[in-house]
């Protein structure tokens, strides 16, 4: 198996300082598909504590660089629904400069793993704006495919954009990790 660039873990209190700057950087969330809003330390403090509580349908994790044990961003797998046994993947990388070096899709790999082995999960899905091409790429290569677009779903910059509808089921993960040379 490849050796990962990052590392995983819950997030923490800790982690209150860098999250409130990501959570307030405007520019992030104009390539992520949720509104900007500004939020005080006060109820980002209140935010992060409940979720760093354990949740059976919810998993909040924080991505380190291996080595340095650098905390460049977050990853949740949400509304995990325990029946159909399928969960929502967010994914940010907060600083620009730790984008683009293969963190995202090390961390994401390390998710489906997860989700997949250890919590038994059959599918993961996640929104992207249609006219992310970098984020968009990292999901492809990680197995997910385009199931669907949702028109004039989003408000950025003055005007109406379109998500894609990305999933992965469990028999497909599967088999991209075969044909990427990498044992199940």
């Amino acid at each position: 198996m490849k050796k990962e660039s990052v590392f995983l873990r819950a997030l923490d209190m800790g982690d209150l300082e860098r999250v409130l700057k990501w959570h307030n950087d405007a520019a992030l969330y104009e390539t992520l598909g949720g509104t900007y809003r500004p939020v005080n330390r006060a109820n980002e403090a209140a935010w992060l504590r409940r979720k760093c509580v354990f949740s059976t349908s919810e998993v909040n994790l924080a991505i380190c660089v291996a080595g340095t044990g650098a905390h460049v961003g977050n990853l949740y797998l949400r509304n995990i629904d325990p029946t159909a046994r399928h969960g929502e993947v967010h994914l940010f990388l907060g600083d620009r400069p730790n984008r683009s070096k293969g963190y995202g899709s090390s961390a994401l790999r390390q998710l489906v793993r997860l989700a997949f082995a250890t919590l038994g999960l059959q599918r993961l899905y996640l929104y992207v704006l249609a006219d992310n091409a970098a984020a968009i790429r990292t999901y492809a290569k990680c197995g997910f495919a385009v199931e669907g677009r949702l028109r004039r779903q989003a408000f950025k910059q003055g005007r109406f954009k379109d998500m894609l509808v990305m999933g992965l089921c469990r028999t497909e993960g599967t088999k991209a990790r075969r044909h990427r040379g990498t044992k199940k």
